[in-house]
């Protein structure tokens, strides 16, 4: 029978479910000597019930929650104090609940050395579900942080501590349980970027109410790797005027190298488009030097910026990168009977750069008309060869040899071939010299090459 007193106590509150509980020594047996009214409101099961046969509530626990109300039940005993714990109770009705017990051992022990504990059960369901959801929905944001890479960090001004989440550390290529404070975290910083952090901050920092600031820069992780970071930050003030600064941290070195290829690029084909008017300046003022109607002016010319546009057709499949010269021989020289020309296998492994590669079809196209007009391919028994004397890293000495055509005329200036090829390359290291041979012409062409 319970104290008067415990259930005076029992029938005025309205907490949850009072209780008083008698265990055997050892645990081995329990019965209950008091209920109050209100288990039946809070488990399904009403106070006589319970009084009869104790496992009608102890059941209703829910199987992995049993072994926690043990374990403190036990740890109390010994220790002669008190516990609280939290579990879930399934009821009969098919509802999960969550209940809060707290009890507390009697220090005078039952005439047969059972110890009865005075306790109390509190339903909690409506306060353990908003814990619940909060905890999935910060779950959720720590899925969603993850999925965007960013790292957090927090720092009191004036302090060197740091707090920094696992995902900052390892931004700077740190583990998680590497130590990180203000000293270590302005060593990782690129030296040239560390003015910049100190002023973003400051700026912030001198704003009455405090601000925002963002501010990317280079950390240098202890693998010499170094790494852009995009960093977002704000300065608040507390009541106690003290401030503190929070922020992310996000990884941009893939952004950043795309934008640097970007305006690498963008540079590289201003200058190959400012080389290309030139070339086609250059082409223009020297056709017109060698017509005499405007009908053949406008022939040669076109003729000339055709065999510009094809071989700017093999280049752009190049992508701006290598390109073969053989490719660019075929391409060229299509047009004027391919099976005409002998072309050196050796010329396969010869690769040039886009840039050399315009001169060069110009160049060839030229060789190629005239042989058509003055040369060997003026005559259907007349052929030309195209060989590789030497290959070397960075240059290709190839050979240009007429035979089978008439003989070569005297010869008072350099040709257009000659000229377009020598502004081409002015400034590239290639040249070409003309030799006007009893058989034919010869022509010995220095191209630089793409090394390896």
């Amino acid at each position: 029978m319970a104290d008067p007193p415990f259930r005076a106590l029992a029938d005025t509150m309205s907490l949850g479910m009072a209780f008083q509980v008698l265990v055997a020594p050892g645990g081995a047996n329990r019965r209950f000597i008091f209920v109050s009214e209100s288990c039946q409101a809070l488990n399904g099961v009403s106070a006589a019930d319970a009084m009869v046969d104790p496992k009608a509530l102890y059941n209703l626990i829910a199987p992995e929650y049993r072994e926690r109300l043990t374990q403190a039940e036990t740890e109390a005993s010994q220790a002669g104090g008190s516990f609280d714990v939290e579990l879930a109770f399934n009821l009969a009705n098919g509802e999960t609940r969550w209940n809060r017990i707290a009890s507390a051992r009697r220090a005078v022990p039952w005439p047969d050395g059972s110890i009865l504990w005075d306790g109390i059960q509190i339903d909690i369901t409506e306060r353990k579900r908003g814990e619940l959801a909060l905890e999935e929905q910060r779950n959720h944001l720590a899925l969603a942080v993850e999925a965007t890479g960013l790292g957090f960090w927090r720092w009191e001004p004036g302090g060197d501590r740091l707090i920094w989440s696992d995902r900052n550390k390892a931004l700077f290529g740190l583990p998680s349980e590497a130590p990180i404070d203000i000293t270590r975290y302005m060593a990782a910083v690129h030296p040239d970027d560390r003015e910049h952090i100190r002023q973003a901050y400051r700026t912030a920092r001198d704003r009455p109410e405090g601000g925002d600031f963002s501010m990317e820069y280079r950390a240098v992780a202890p693998d010499g790797q170094i790494r852009w970071i995009l960093a977002h930050a704000r300065v608040v003030y507390g009541t106690s005027g003290s401030p503190l600064v929070v922020g992310t941290s996000l990884d941009v070195t893939e952004r950043r190298g795309a934008e640097d290829r970007q305006a690498l690029l963008t540079r590289e084909m201003a200058h190959r488009a400012k080389n290309g008017l030139a070339i086609v300046t250059a082409l223009a003022q020297q056709t017109a030097r060698g017509v005499t109607t405007v009908v053949e002016y406008e022939e040669l010319l076109t003729s000339r910026l055709t065999a510009m546009s094809h071989s700017q057709d093999l280049i752009t499949q190049a992508g701006g990168g290598r390109l073969g010269l053989a490719d660019l021989l075929r391409k060229v020289l299509e047009p004027f009977i391919l099976t005409r020309f002998d072309l050196d296998p050796r010329l396969e492994d010869v690769e040039l750069s886009s840039e050399i590669g315009i001169g060069a079809a110009l160049l060839l196209h030229e060789l190629a008309t005239n042989a058509v007009k003055y040369g060997a391919l003026s005559r259907p028994e007349g052929r030309v060869a195209v060989s590789a004397l030497e290959l070397t890293d960075g240059l290709a000495q190839v050979e240009w040899r007429e035979t089978g055509g008439p003989p070569p005329g005297p010869v008072n200036k350099s040709g257009f071939g000659t000229r377009l090829m020598q502004a081409a390359l002015r400034n590239q290291g290639g040249k070409v010299e003309p030799r006007y041979e009893p058989e034919g012409l010869r022509a010995l062409l220095e191209i630089p090459t793409v090394a390896g």
